[in-house]
């Protein structure tokens, strides 16, 4: 099946596998067979770090240069609401790559309403975190996915 992987620089529940934009997923005995492209750019992280200074500094400068309160801390916001659209932007695709993930090492699969993707949490192998993959809430292989995991157990 064709889907769109979407991994966020930091994932707030589980670490993005780092896999992005169109691939594959199927799901065959032996596990989830995937192919995409691995997430290039490995700064997106220190990106989150540099602009949480930076809107800090822009707070910090302001406020005592005269521009009081309100107007510092508005600055302050709009400069975290642009990170975070950065932040949501895609990952830049390196080489394309192919995994399997045997069922044995999926744990779970959820949703984040975040980023809009159903996240498959694997652990117990390298690479483990989760697949973020763009699809809507209770999709049908998310459906497929769990009812395959349950007759795993």
């Amino acid at each position: 099946m064709d889907v769109t992987y979407r991994p966020p620089a930091i994932g707030s529940r589980v670490v993005p596998i780092r896999l992005t934009g169109a691939g594959t997923l199927d799901l065959t005995d032996e596990g989830i067979h995937v192919t995409a492209a691995a997430a290039g750019g490995r700064g997106r992280g220190l990106l989150i770090v540099l602009g949480l200074i930076a809107a800090g500094a822009v707070v910090a400068i302001m406020r005592n240069s005269g521009f009081g309160e309100g107007l510092s801390y508005g600055a302050g916001a709009g400069l975290g609401l642009v990170l975070i659209q950065v932040l949501r932007m895609a990952a830049p695709e390196g080489e394309r790559t192919e995994k399997l993930f045997p069922w044995a090492n999926i744990k779970k699969v959820t949703y984040d309403a975040t980023t809009e993707c159903m996240i498959v949490v694997v652990k117990g192998m390298k690479p483990k975190g989760g697949l973020y993959v763009l699809q809507p809430k209770e999709s049908p292989l998310q459906k497929q996915i769990e009812k395959q995991l349950a007759s795993q157990r």
